[in-house]
């Protein structure tokens, strides 16, 4: 029963009128995507504008932050330098800790020797004893003096020695520290410095970042309202070439203005269901006639397939879409875009399949 009713189900007669969208809807349709086109243009023009003024400053703060960064690290060097020191001074400290225990011990028996030699006169060799200030010089003194074998001299030579040396290593140490201190206080002045460059350079920067942004985003605009526009001129010019062909005596308007390709009957030995009618991949396919969606999806060989259900038993079939305009339950009118042209499902060439069934 399909078969015979589709073979009469399209018919090409014309009607004595057409129905055609007015020309100044379109018209004016047309002047206000010109109109977008000439403020998108400006906008981008005004994007490469702002970020031709914003390259310059960017490579400045670009530079700062290389320049911070090579601060940063050469702190961090400075840093570890100073912790090597601190542990030496900590280290430094247990040894100092651990002669003033040996001066502890022999404290009592070396104060007896310098009290012996005070007594008997003997100051000078007090004096060089407890007043060298290197171990070298000590060395000397004893060695000037004869006194490095005396058993009377010995507990007082060893407090001499362990003070020089005590003396010595807080000295080094203290030049360390205060070496460090400083190099670090002169990176932390250029650091500072490299700060305020880039505190002056930031919020010009940041302005003309937020104008990018304000232009971006009116850009973003422009391009959607242009592509809304386009798409509904294109739906219109689609409905306008469609009702040109005319409507059927039962109601029916054409999906696509484009020669048929391929005709109901039979092809290659099977039975072919439709009319294929020649078109180009993204162009808009309209509803043949009012009704509702009762398919938008995949169908087998159809590849992306819409059906509208008409009521009386009566739906059309659009098929090998590229992509979908209609989703299933909603009503359309007739003339209203369901889909686009393309080449899904088992097809050969961009094309639509249009099948009225009953």
């Amino acid at each position: 029963m399909q078969g015979r009713l589709g073979r009469t189900s399209i018919v090409a007669t014309l009607l004595c009128t057409l129905l055609i969208p007015a020309a100044g809807s379109l018209a004016d349709s047309e002047s206000r995507l010109d109109k977008i086109k000439a403020d998108l243009g400006r906008v981008r023009g005004n994007i490469d504008a702002t970020e031709d003024r914003a390259a310059p400053l960017q490579e400045q703060v670009d530079q700062l932050n290389a320049s911070m960064i090579a601060l940063r690290n050469q702190l961090t060097r400075l840093d570890a330098r100073l912790a090597t020191v601190e542990a030496s001074v900590r280290s430094a400290q247990a040894q100092i800790d651990e002669t003033q225990r040996q001066i502890d011990e022999i404290k009592d028996r070396a104060v007896e020797q310098a009290v012996s030699l005070y007594k008997a006169g003997s100051t000078e060799t007090l004096d060089a004893l407890l007043n060298a200030e290197s171990l070298s010089e000590l060395d000397a003194r004893v060695e000037m003096l004869g006194v490095a074998a005396e058993k009377s001299t010995g507990a007082l030579i060893k407090y001499g020695r362990l003070r020089v040396t005590i003396e010595e290593q807080n000295r080094e140490l203290f030049d360390r520290k205060a070496e460090l201190e400083a190099v670090q206080d002169a990176k932390n002045e250029s650091l500072a410095e490299l700060r305020k460059m880039h505190d002056r350079l930031a919020p010009k920067l940041e302005k003309l970042e937020q104008r990018l942004g304000h232009l971006h985003a009116e850009e973003g605009d422009l391009e959607a309202a242009a592509l809304r526009l386009t798409q509904d001129l294109e739906a219109n010019q689609a409905a306008a070439a469609a009702r040109a062909r005319g409507e059927s005596i039962t109601g029916f308007i054409w999906p696509l203005n484009g020669a048929i390709t391929s005709y109901y009957g039979s092809r290659w030995g099977r039975m072919h269901t439709g009319i294929d009618i020649d078109g180009t991949t993204g162009q808009p396919i309209v509803a043949s006639k009012d009704g509702t969606v009762s398919m938008s999806s995949s169908y087998s060989g159809y590849g992306n397939t819409v059906i509208i259900d008409h009521g009386g038993g009566v739906q059309t079939l659009y098929a090998h879409l590229s992509s979908f305009a209609v989703s299933a339950g909603q009503t359309v009118s007739q003339g209203q875009v369901v889909g686009n042209v393309g080449c899904t499902g088992s097809c050969t060439g961009d094309h639509l399949h249009f099948e009225v069934r009953v």
